[in-house]
């Protein structure tokens, strides 16, 4: 069978402040030339891919968290915040005083202070820096671009208490990048998740579920792994997405993503 995977990016193809390991590279070679194709699944949006992920051969992804979804070059489906969801959005986010990193059409918007609190939070948990390469820094974000995603920061540890607010007119998850839940989230619309683009990634190539490999290491990973015929937690996962996964590999530093794949492309049956 041939398989489409479906990979999370930051904590399984990309260590945090760090390359992709080169048994990664070499098994995403391997398994296009067995004709298996390989999608991003992802809370990035494509215009924060870097130059190495854009240099994979990758037949395009699930982005901002299942809102945007490109095939082959090919955008299939975007979803953007209402008037009304937007507005929400700004009222929750001054009440808790929280920051923001915003996905819109044409790139991703943040403040200064947003980058300065991000990249001193990583710092303390991951011990490494994060490059903004790429990312429109503004003051206020600009009142004519339309909202595709949401990244929430809080230096006070209230994004727990900001998501209770949030939740209904939009959708959170914690973060993909391992940051303490109460510094951090992913917010969306309410009808978005990775694996509503799955779906949509499936129903444009008229293919079935029974082909997909999901491969994550995250919470907001969940969906997509049960959502997938496979799924597959990292061995730097989460303990909830272990829980739930039908494999769990070894970690992202050990070759844990080469032995994913070889172990998705070499067993006899998919359930």
């Amino acid at each position: 069978m041939k398989l489409n995977f479906f990979f999370d990016i930051d904590g399984t193809i990309l260590p945090v402040g760090q390359n992709i390991p080169q048994s990664a590279l070499k098994a995403f070679e391997k398994a296009k030339a067995e004709g298996h194709r390989l999608f991003f699944c992802t809370g990035r949006s494509p215009f924060e891919l870097t130059d190495q992920l854009r240099d994979l051969p990758f037949d395009g992804g699930v982005f901002s968290a299942g809102a945007h979804v490109i095939v082959d070059g090919k955008t299939i489906f975007s979803r953007f915040l209402t008037s009304e969801q937007r507005a929400f959005f700004f009222d929750v986010a001054e009440r808790f005083g929280l920051l923001w990193i915003i996905q819109s059409d044409d790139g991703s918007y943040v403040t200064q202070e947003a980058v300065d609190w991000y990249c001193e939070i990583t710092r303390r948990v991951y011990n490494r820096s994060i490059a903004f390469k790429g990312f429109n820094i503004v003051k206020t974000f600009p009142a004519g671009k339309p909202i595709v995603k949401m990244f929430i920061l809080s230096k006070d540890g209230l994004v727990l208490e900001a998501r209770k607010a949030l939740e209904g007119p939009l959708h959170s998850v914690n973060n993909t990048n391992g940051l303490p839940p109460e510094f951090a989230a992913e917010l969306m619309g309410p009808d978005v998740t990775k694996a509503s683009g799955i779906a949509r990634v499936l129903t444009y190539l008229g293919e079935d579920i029974s082909s997909t490999v999901g491969i994550g290491d995250g919470e907001n990973d969940i969906e997509m792994i049960e959502t997938c015929n496979l799924g597959i937690a990292m061995g730097n996962a989460c303990g909830s997405l272990k829980e739930k996964a039908d494999f769990v590999t070894a970690d992202i530093q050990d070759d844990g993503l080469a032995r994913a794949m070889e172990y998705a492309m070499s067993i006899s049956f998919l359930k």
